[in-house]
């Protein structure tokens, strides 16, 4: 009796615990039914949807004629998914030519690359079949037409379509839009079920002429190479419509290759002392002063001027000179004199209201504004220094600015490289007279001067040389270095172009900018006028 009630004991605690069980899953079933509907219904959901991001195109760069500078191609791949048929094969080979076989497709892989760079008429054809075995990928490659012409100044984006450098870089934001989001079902259609708008990148119109960019950049190139120079920088300006036409710097890179090696636009990154190429501006501060007149003569004998125990020299004794004959004959003597005459305020706020110094109105990341030695008690060899371009340093487009004065009656312009960009600011540097005296002398050093080389045929044009001593790293100036430059109007009949080159650290025995410099300065003005027909 004793085991009898044993016994029952233990089934009933079999039976009680095997429903409390009962209950509990019955409870929990309960709550998922209920509590957990929505939990599982999204999760769900995410296992039959899948989503992609939308790249949206990056916009395009181009000159003012609408010619691509940078500019994104959308290309695209073709892939076979783990589902693909022999049927879809075979639908496919009457469109494209596949390598592989149908049993060389991969289709342990979730998806296996079956084409690539597919054409747009392929890719449509492909997509209107509608195969679920299939799926279609797009890509953009970035490509710039005109390669190392223009790579220091545009730059280039990377893999991932970022701009790493020059404008690309700049206007990065801009340029990239805002991808979309595309959510699609996994059934049998495969079908978009959801597309969030995509916004493709702003374009931009610079006022670079492509064709005046090319011109620019092969003479520049040949000009350095020729004379085994370090490097060179060339800059055209549109006196009359406030643009730049062209930036070149050499050496320079591929950007459409991955290869590449980055080189610095020199046009706006390097600020250098000028040299004699300044001394236009001092003539300019004296007339406008009314300190000197043009055909007014000064002494330059014996042939150099001493100040504060140093000695300024010409190359010769040019005994009487007007101050025409300074800028013709580059006289460092008869530059030194008038800037004395004007002294160091005079100079620095004549150089300050010609731009220099100051940031130029020119959105570019390490862009170079020069400096002007404005120290206390500054002595009179460096206030004559100032004179002739050294104790200073500014960069070429600084240079080709100050120059277009000249050009535009006294007025300084903030030449502007957008082509939507507001009306150019311009304001009042010299008097209109005192502009058109400078160049009478710059038109003299062309035809009798220094820059006999810069003149071309069937065309009237003026500017000035300048050949400055390169500072040494230990100190003091390196009499083995030079900057060759040239900086003029063209054609001196309408002045409609300023034009500046450089050639840094020419390696032959010519090194002056008369011998360096003005020849490229020709080369450049000869094709890019037959090509506006000035």
């Amino acid at each position: 009796m004793k085991n009898n009630l044993g016994l029952s004991w233990r089934a009933l605690t079999i039976y009680a615990t095997l429903i409390i069980i009962f209950c509990i899953v019955l409870f929990r079933i309960f709550a998922i039914q209920f509590n957990d509907r929505d939990f599982l219904g999204s999760k769900g959901e995410r296992m039959l949807n899948a989503s992609r991001v939308i790249p949206a195109l990056r916009g395009g760069i181009y000159d003012r004629n609408s010619f691509p500078l940078a500019v994104s191609v959308v290309q695209y791949n073709l892939f076979a998914l783990r589902n693909f048929s022999k049927e879809e094969y075979s639908a496919i080979k009457k469109i494209l030519t596949i390598n592989k076989s149908f049993d060389d497709i991969d289709k342990l892989k979730r998806k296996s690359l079956l084409f690539s760079n597919l054409d747009f008429s392929q890719y449509e054809r492909i997509k209107a079949l509608r195969f679920n075995g299939v799926e279609i990928e797009s890509f953009q490659k970035r490509y710039y037409p005109l390669g190392e012409q223009a790579s220091p100044f545009i730059g280039f984006s990377g893999k991932d379509g970022k701009g790493l450098e020059g404008l690309e870089k700049i206007l990065n934001d801009r340029l990239s839009g805002i991808p979309g989001m595309e959510k699609v079902t996994r059934n049998a259609s495969r079908r978009p079920k959801e597309v969030s708008q995509v916004t493709p990148g702003q374009n931009f119109n610079l006022t670079i002429d492509s064709r005046i960019q090319f011109y620019t950049f092969k003479h520049l190139s040949r000009f350095v190479m020729a004379n085994n120079a370090k490097g060179g920088s060339a800059i055209v300006l549109d006196n009359h419509s406030g643009e730049i036409l062209a930036i070149a710097s050499y050496p320079s890179y591929n950007p459409n290759s991955r290869s590449r090696v980055i080189q610095r636009n020199r046009v706006l990154v390097d600020a250098f002392e000028p040299g004699s190429i300044i001394k236009p501006l001092v003539l300019a501060k004296g007339i406008d002063l009314g300190l000197i007149s043009l055909d007014q003569v000064i002494e330059t004998s014996p042939g150099f001027i001493s100040l504060n125990n140093r000695k300024i020299s010409d190359p010769r004794n040019y005994g009487e000179l007007s101050f025409k004959e300074i800028i013709q004959k580059s006289s460092q003597v008869g530059a030194s004199k008038l800037a004395l005459m004007i002294g160091v305020d005079g100079l620095t706020s004549s150089y300050k209201a010609f731009g220099l110094s100051k940031p130029p109105n020119l959105f570019f990341p390490g862009l170079a504004y020069g400096t002007i030695n404005t120290r206390p008690n500054i002595s009179d060899h460096e206030i004559a220094s100032l004179g002739f371009g050294y104790s200073m340093t500014a960069s070429a487009l600084q240079i080709a600015q100050a120059y277009s004065v000249f050009a535009n009656e006294g007025y300084l312009k903030d030449f502007k490289i957008f082509q939507n960009d507001e009306e150019v600011y311009q304001q009042r540097v010299i008097s209109t007279k005192t502009a058109s005296q400078v160049l009478i002398a710059l038109e003299s050093v062309v035809k009798d001067g220094t820059g006999k080389l810069a003149s071309i045929t069937d065309h009237i044009v003026a500017g000035k040389t300048g050949t400055a001593h390169k500072s040494s790293s230990s100190g003091g100036y390196d009499k083995s270095k030079y900057i060759s430059s040239f900086a003029g109007i063209a054609p001196l009949s309408s002045k409609r172009l300023t034009i500046f080159v450089s050639v840094e650290e020419p390696g032959l025995n010519n090194y002056s900018g008369g011998m360096v410099a003005a020849p490229l300065f020709a080369a450049i003005s000869k094709d890019v006028l037959n090509y506006l027909d000035e």
